[in-house]
């Protein structure tokens, strides 16, 4: 499958540079409305068939998950965000076999947990 970028409440402006960034990569960009949000992270991005209208409450942060992508090529989305000035998203993952059966919510529940542990100095650990 064709690498692809799942993004979460990016401003018109910084989805227009993710836009460039990925183009040169051979990365598409799907910006996941909030009304989607009911839905697993593998339905968004086509390994699994969207289920029955979930209402799902939206978040504030950003948020990317890297799908279809190896360590090597988020690295490469990485270094080649830092060169052209493309301002950091706190909230990252790649789509995992755990995550992708996640709703977007879930998922950033779980990136803020896990933040929030690293900056106290903890140990971030999810649930399988």
């Amino acid at each position: 499958m064709r690498p692809m970028i799942l993004t979460f409440n990016l401003s018109e402006t910084r989805l227009a540079k993710l836009r460039f960034l990925c183009m040169k990569l051979g990365a598409a960009v799907k910006a996941v409305p909030a009304e989607a949000c009911g839905q697993p992270i593998a339905a968004l991005c086509g390994l699994s068939t969207p289920q029955e209208a979930a209402q799902a409450e939206g978040f504030p942060d950003e948020m990317l998950v890297f799908c279809h992508m190896d360590n090597a090529a988020v690295n490469r989305f990485l270094q080649t965000a830092k060169q052209l000035r493309f301002a950091p998203v706190a909230l990252k993952a790649i789509l995992t076999p755990t995550n992708a059966e996640w709703t977007p919510q879930q998922l950033w529940q779980e990136l803020k947990a896990e933040r929030a542990a690293v900056m106290k100095g903890g140990a971030a650990l999810h649930e399988e």
